[in-house]
């Protein structure tokens, strides 16, 4: 399936949009995190919100990705940057709310994931 150049816009425009706003609240959740850390902010409150966010901000740019074109999955792995942005906050605020095996679970899975994508990353520009 070939996509038109106003599709092709469309779809890099909201890819951008998506992988911006992801990014920025990923960097506001470690900034948070860190007021929690250096107590200007209740540390458990900070915790409970970094983890909320980074769930959302994760499942938010996994699922944009999946839902594009499958065609060009290998094209827009740039959509994933806000999930490894905001996995070690969120894995971080997870352990402190008492989540340990769920955060080295997750831990391993992000670390896999990163893996999958570099080579990905690494295999288009070989092919081409």
């Amino acid at each position: 399936m070939s996509l038109t150049p106003e599709q092709l816009r469309r779809l890099v425009r909201w890819d951008l949009i998506v992988a911006g706003l992801g990014s920025l609240f990923a960097i506001w959740a470690t900034s948070l995190l860190v007021a929690g850390g250096l107590g200007f902010i209740d540390p458990e409150n900070a915790d409970k919100v970094v983890a909320g966010v980074c769930i959302v901000i994760c499942l938010a740019s996994l699922t944009w990705w999946a839902a594009g074109p499958r065609s060009m999955l290998r094209d827009r792995y740039f959509v994933l940057v806000p999930v490894f942005l905001a996995a070690g906050p969120g894995i971080y605020a997870l352990h402190d709310l008492g989540a340990g095996p769920v955060a080295v679970a997750l831990s391993s899975a992000i670390g896999f994931f990163g893996a999958a994508v570099l080579g990905m990353a690494l295999s288009r520009r070989h092919s081409a």
